[in-house]
Protein backbone atom coordinates (compact mmCIF):
# COMPACT_ATOMS: atom_id res chain seq x y z
CA UNK A 1 0.00 0.00 0.00
CA UNK A 2 1.24 3.45 -0.80
CA UNK A 3 0.39 6.56 1.09
CA UNK A 4 -0.31 9.82 -0.63
CA UNK A 5 2.34 12.46 -0.23
CA UNK A 6 1.43 15.69 1.48
CA UNK A 7 3.02 19.02 0.89
CA UNK A 8 2.83 22.16 2.93
CA UNK A 9 3.56 25.71 2.05
CA UNK A 10 5.30 26.14 5.36
CA UNK A 11 7.81 23.32 4.87
CA UNK A 12 11.50 24.14 4.57
CA UNK A 13 13.81 22.30 2.21
CA UNK A 14 17.01 21.13 3.88
CA UNK A 15 20.06 22.12 1.88
CA UNK A 16 23.59 21.40 3.09
CA UNK A 17 24.86 24.52 1.35
CA UNK A 18 22.25 26.82 2.75
CA UNK A 19 23.17 29.35 5.43
CA UNK A 20 21.87 28.51 8.90
CA UNK A 21 18.70 30.24 9.92
CA UNK A 22 19.07 32.30 13.10
CA UNK A 23 16.17 32.71 15.48
CA UNK A 24 14.62 36.13 15.44
CA UNK A 25 16.10 38.65 17.82
CA UNK A 26 19.49 36.92 18.16
CA UNK A 27 22.78 38.65 17.48
CA UNK A 28 25.17 37.03 15.02
CA UNK A 29 27.99 37.46 17.50
CA UNK A 30 26.31 34.98 19.84
CA UNK A 31 27.08 32.19 17.38
CA UNK A 32 30.78 33.03 17.19
CA UNK A 33 31.56 32.93 20.90
CA UNK A 34 31.23 30.44 23.70
CA UNK A 35 31.26 30.71 27.49
CA UNK A 36 34.70 31.52 28.87
CA UNK A 37 36.12 32.63 25.54
CA UNK A 38 38.88 35.20 26.13
CA UNK A 39 38.59 38.17 23.80
CA UNK A 40 40.00 41.68 23.74
CA UNK A 41 37.05 43.48 22.22
CA UNK A 42 37.58 42.18 18.69
CA UNK A 43 35.57 39.00 18.21
CA UNK A 44 37.66 35.86 18.14
CA UNK A 45 40.96 37.55 19.08
CA UNK A 46 42.56 35.80 22.04
CA UNK A 47 44.82 37.90 24.26
CA UNK A 48 48.44 36.86 23.92
CA UNK A 49 50.82 36.87 26.92
CA UNK A 50 53.42 39.62 27.02
CA UNK A 51 56.98 38.82 26.00
CA UNK A 52 59.12 38.05 29.08
CA UNK A 53 61.73 40.63 30.03
CA UNK A 54 65.29 39.27 29.83
CA UNK A 55 67.71 41.04 32.18
CA UNK A 56 71.49 40.97 31.76
CA UNK A 57 73.38 38.73 34.15
CA UNK A 58 75.40 41.68 35.49
CA UNK A 59 73.46 44.86 36.25
CA UNK A 60 76.51 46.90 37.25
CA UNK A 61 77.03 48.34 33.78
CA UNK A 62 73.38 49.30 33.23
CA UNK A 63 72.25 52.90 33.64
CA UNK A 64 70.10 53.65 36.68
CA UNK A 65 67.36 55.11 34.48
CA UNK A 66 67.15 51.83 32.58
CA UNK A 67 66.99 49.88 35.84
CA UNK A 68 64.03 52.01 36.97
CA UNK A 69 62.32 51.48 33.62
CA UNK A 70 62.72 47.70 33.91
CA UNK A 71 61.57 47.83 37.52
CA UNK A 72 58.35 49.62 36.54
CA UNK A 73 57.79 47.18 33.68
CA UNK A 74 58.17 44.17 35.99
CA UNK A 75 55.92 45.82 38.56
CA UNK A 76 53.14 45.99 35.97
CA UNK A 77 53.83 42.39 34.94
CA UNK A 78 53.56 41.18 38.55
CA UNK A 79 50.19 42.89 38.83
CA UNK A 80 48.78 40.65 36.07
CA UNK A 81 46.68 37.56 36.72
CA UNK A 82 49.46 35.31 35.39
CA UNK A 83 52.90 36.95 35.91
CA UNK A 84 55.75 35.64 33.71
CA UNK A 85 57.94 32.95 35.22
CA UNK A 86 60.86 34.44 37.15
CA UNK A 87 59.42 37.97 37.20
CA UNK A 88 59.50 38.19 40.99
CA UNK A 89 63.17 37.14 41.15
CA UNK A 90 64.12 39.68 38.47
CA UNK A 91 62.19 42.39 40.29
CA UNK A 92 64.04 41.60 43.52
CA UNK A 93 67.39 41.83 41.71
CA UNK A 94 66.51 45.25 40.35
CA UNK A 95 65.28 46.47 43.72
CA UNK A 96 68.50 45.33 45.41
CA UNK A 97 70.66 47.05 42.78
CA UNK A 98 68.69 50.30 42.96
CA UNK A 99 68.85 50.26 46.75
CA UNK A 100 72.61 49.69 46.66
CA UNK A 101 73.16 52.58 44.26
CA UNK A 102 71.01 54.90 46.35
CA UNK A 103 73.02 54.06 49.46
CA UNK A 104 76.31 54.52 47.57
CA UNK A 105 75.17 57.92 46.33
CA UNK A 106 74.25 58.91 49.88
CA UNK A 107 77.65 58.28 51.44
CA UNK A 108 79.72 58.94 48.30
CA UNK A 109 81.38 55.55 48.35
CA UNK A 110 81.06 55.08 44.60
CA UNK A 111 80.54 51.35 44.98
CA UNK A 112 83.23 50.76 47.58
CA UNK A 113 82.49 48.90 50.78
CA UNK A 114 80.36 51.12 53.02
CA UNK A 115 81.03 51.71 56.68
CA UNK A 116 77.29 51.84 57.44
CA UNK A 117 75.43 48.76 58.58
CA UNK A 118 71.78 47.78 58.67
CA UNK A 119 70.40 45.39 61.27
CA UNK A 120 67.25 44.22 62.95
CA UNK A 121 67.29 44.90 66.68
CA UNK A 122 64.48 42.65 67.98
CA UNK A 123 65.15 43.57 71.62
CA UNK A 124 64.26 47.23 70.94
CA UNK A 125 61.76 46.33 68.19
CA UNK A 126 63.38 48.44 65.49
CA UNK A 127 65.45 48.28 62.31
CA UNK A 128 68.64 50.32 62.68
CA UNK A 129 70.96 51.98 60.16
CA UNK A 130 74.49 52.96 61.18
CA UNK A 131 76.91 55.32 59.45
CA UNK A 132 80.56 55.20 60.52
CA UNK A 133 79.51 53.28 63.62
CA UNK A 134 76.92 55.90 64.62
CA UNK A 135 73.20 55.16 64.80
CA UNK A 136 71.85 57.35 61.98
CA UNK A 137 68.22 56.27 61.98
CA UNK A 138 65.75 53.53 62.75
CA UNK A 139 62.25 52.26 62.00
CA UNK A 140 60.33 50.99 65.02
CA UNK A 141 57.99 48.06 64.54
CA UNK A 142 55.81 45.44 66.15
CA UNK A 143 55.78 41.86 64.89
CA UNK A 144 52.99 39.36 65.41
CA UNK A 145 51.99 36.24 63.46
CA UNK A 146 54.15 37.14 60.48
CA UNK A 147 52.72 40.67 60.18
CA UNK A 148 55.26 43.45 60.54
CA UNK A 149 53.69 46.75 61.55
CA UNK A 150 56.00 49.68 60.72
CA UNK A 151 55.15 52.37 63.27
CA UNK A 152 57.71 55.17 63.13
CA UNK A 153 60.78 56.33 61.20
CA UNK A 154 63.40 58.39 63.05
CA UNK A 155 66.58 59.95 61.63
CA UNK A 156 69.24 61.59 63.78
CA UNK A 157 69.56 65.37 63.39
CA UNK A 158 73.10 65.05 62.00
CA UNK A 159 71.78 62.97 59.06
CA UNK A 160 68.63 64.90 58.19
CA UNK A 161 68.13 66.27 54.68
CA UNK A 162 70.37 63.77 52.88
CA UNK A 163 67.73 61.19 51.92
CA UNK A 164 68.61 58.70 54.61
CA UNK A 165 64.92 57.97 55.26
CA UNK A 166 64.52 56.47 51.77
CA UNK A 167 67.60 54.29 52.14
CA UNK A 168 66.42 53.03 55.51
CA UNK A 169 62.86 52.31 54.39
CA UNK A 170 64.09 50.46 51.28
CA UNK A 171 66.23 48.20 53.45
CA UNK A 172 63.36 47.55 55.83
CA UNK A 173 60.91 46.62 53.05
CA UNK A 174 63.42 44.38 51.27
CA UNK A 175 64.41 42.67 54.52
CA UNK A 176 60.75 42.02 55.38
CA UNK A 177 60.13 40.67 51.88
CA UNK A 178 63.08 38.27 52.06
CA UNK A 179 61.86 37.00 55.43
CA UNK A 180 58.31 36.53 54.04
CA UNK A 181 56.86 39.04 56.49
CA UNK A 182 53.73 41.03 55.61
CA UNK A 183 54.75 44.67 56.05
CA UNK A 184 52.02 47.06 57.22
CA UNK A 185 52.93 50.74 56.56
CA UNK A 186 51.43 52.60 59.53
CA UNK A 187 54.30 55.10 59.53
CA UNK A 188 53.70 58.38 57.63
CA UNK A 189 57.23 58.38 56.19
CA UNK A 190 56.81 54.84 54.88
CA UNK A 191 53.49 55.77 53.28
CA UNK A 192 55.09 58.81 51.62
CA UNK A 193 57.96 56.65 50.37
CA UNK A 194 55.52 54.16 48.80
CA UNK A 195 53.61 57.00 47.14
CA UNK A 196 56.86 58.21 45.50
CA UNK A 197 58.17 54.72 44.66
CA UNK A 198 55.33 52.60 43.19
CA UNK A 199 57.48 49.48 42.53
CA UNK A 200 57.94 48.97 46.28
CA UNK A 201 54.17 48.79 46.87
CA UNK A 202 54.24 45.11 45.95
CA UNK A 203 56.39 44.48 49.06
CA UNK A 204 53.69 45.55 51.52
CA UNK A 205 50.58 43.69 52.57
CA UNK A 206 47.48 44.48 50.52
Amino acid sequence: MTFPSHSSSTSVRVDDDAAPVHPAGRDDAAYDTWPGMATTGELGTVQQPAEPLVLPHDLAGTATRQLRRWSNQLYRALDADFPPYGAQEDYDRLADELERRAADALDGSGGQERLGAFRDNPMNHRFELFQDGILAGYVSYSLRAGRLRLDRTVVAAAFEGVGLEGVLIRKVLLDAHKRRLAALPYCDQVQAFLADNPPYRSLVAS
